[in-house]
C-alpha cells in the first residue's frame, strides 16, 4: 500500500516524528519499535498514520474477506485480539487491512471525549490503552490512523484500505454517509446496550443502565447508520449481569463497563464469520440477522452472569477465556 499524505513522508526524523517532538503515544510505540514510520497528514486536524516496521509486516497476506476495524478502548482491544486469531487460524479467508482508533491522548481530537467513557479514565491510563490499542495492530503488521475520518487524506487511505466491511466498536468520530457507503458488505457497530430494548443509545449508555435499575444487559451489533445507535439490529450478546454479589452496581462506573467487554470477542469472531461466507459466496449487502448466543458456550453464558467480583479494575487487559468459534 501507498501510505504517506504528510510532506514530511520521506522517514521519521531524529525526534521520533518529522523532526517534531512526539507526544506520550508515539514515544511509546517508538520505543517498542523504532523502525515504525508515523506520518502527520497535511490534511487532517489531529492524528497520525502510523505503520508497522518492516518486520512486523513480514508474515501478513493480502488475501481474504478486506476487514477494516475502526475501535478503541477494551472493547475493540478484545475484539481485535479476536480476530487476529481468526486470521491465524483460517490463513487466506480474513484479511484485517487496518484499525482506524481514538486519539484520547491527544487535546486537539475532536472525539466527544467528556461525553464518553474516556472521561471514567485518567490520563495516564488513557495512554496506556491507546498505546495498547495502537501496539496489538502494528505488532501485526496492520496500519493504524489516529485521526479526523472527514479528511480527504482519510477518503484517500479508505480507499487504499478497499475494505469489504467495517466494524466500529467504542469509536469517537461520526461516521459520514461516504464511509457507510463504501464497504459491500457493510458496516457494523457493537454497543453495550440492549438497543432492541429501548436501552442505553447514545455514548453514556452506562448511566441509563444505572437510572433504569438493570440487573443484566446485553451488547448489540447494528447497522451505521447517519443517526448515532438507530441502524438496524442485526442482533445482541447473551445477557450480561452487571451488579455485584450483594445486588448494587460498582461504585466506579469503569468496573461495570469492563464486565460488559467480555462477550466483544465471541460476537466479532461470529459476525466477521458470516462476513466472509457472503465474500466467499459473493453476496454482496448489509447482514440481516445472526443468533450470536448461539456461538456462546453454556460455561460462557454462565459466566456473563456471575456478579461482579472487582471493586476497582484491575489493570489487566481482557483476554478470551477459551477459543472463539469461528467458521
Amino acid at each position: 500500500m501507498k501510505y504517506g499524505d504528510g510532506k514530511n513522508d520521506g522517514g521519521n526524523g531524529p525526534d521520533g516524528i518529522f523532526g517534531q517532538d512526539p507526544g506520550p503515544v508515539e514515544s511509546l510505540l517508538l520505543n517498542d519499535d523504532p523502525c515504525r514510520k508515523i506520518f502527520k497528514p497535511d490534511e487532517a486536524h489531529w492524528g497520525e498514520l502510523i505503520l508497522p516496521s518492516s518486520q512486523e509486516q513480514s508474515n501478513r497476506n493480502d488475501r481474504g474477506a478486506r476487514i477494516l476495524i475502526f475501535a478503541g478502548y477494551l472493547y475493540g482491544y478484545l475484539l481485535m485480539e479476536a480476530l487476529k486469531d481468526c486470521e491465524i487460524r483460517f490463513p487466506g479467508r480474513i484479511n484485517i487491512v487496518g484499525l482506524v482508533t481514538d486519539d484520547p491522548a491527544n487535546p486537539n481530537a475532536k472525539i466527544s471525549r467528556k461525553k464518553r467513557l474516556w472521561s471514567l479514565v485518567d490520563r495516564p491510563e488513557t495512554i496506556l490503552l491507546e498505546t495498547e490499542m495502537i501496539e496489538t495492530a502494528l505488532t501485526f503488521g496492520i496500519p493504524c490512523y489516529t485521526g479526523e475520518v472527514k479528511s480527504a487524506c482519510f477518503r484517500r487511505l479508505l480507499a487504499e484500505f478497499r475494505p469489504d466491511a467495517i466494524i466500529s466498536c467504542v469509536f469517537g468520530q461520526v461516521i459520514d454517509k461516504a464511509i457507510i457507503d463504501c464497504p459491500r458488505l457493510g458496516i457494523y457497530n457493537f454497543h453495550a446496550a440492549d438497543l432492541a430494548s429501548g436501552h442505553g443509545a447514545g455514548p453514556r449508555f452506562w448511566e441509563d443502565a444505572i437510572a433504569r435499575g438493570l440487573t443484566t444487559t446485553k451488547v448489540t451489533v447494528h447497522w451505521v447508520a447517519a443517526e448515532i445507535d438507530t441502524g438496524h439490529i442485526v442482533g445482541v450478546s447473551p445477557p450480561i449481569y452487571v451488579r455485584m454479589a450483594d445486588g448494587n452496581f460498582p461504585e466506579d462506573p469503569a468496573v461495570m463497563l469492563r464486565k460488559t467487554v467480555d462477550p466483544v470477542d465471541q460476537m466479532g469472531a461470529t459476525l466477521v464469520a458470516e462476513i466472509v461466507r457472503r465474500y466467499e459466496a459473493g453476496k454482496p449487502g448489509f447482514i440481516e440477522a445472526l443468533d450470536f448466543e448461539a456461538d456462546f458456550s453454556p460455561a460462557r453464558k454462565q459466566q456473563l452472569l456471575e456478579p461482579i467480583r472487582d471493586r476497582v479494575l484491575d489493570g489487566r487487559l481482557p483476554r478470551s477465556p477459551e477459543p472463539v468459534r469461528f467458521l
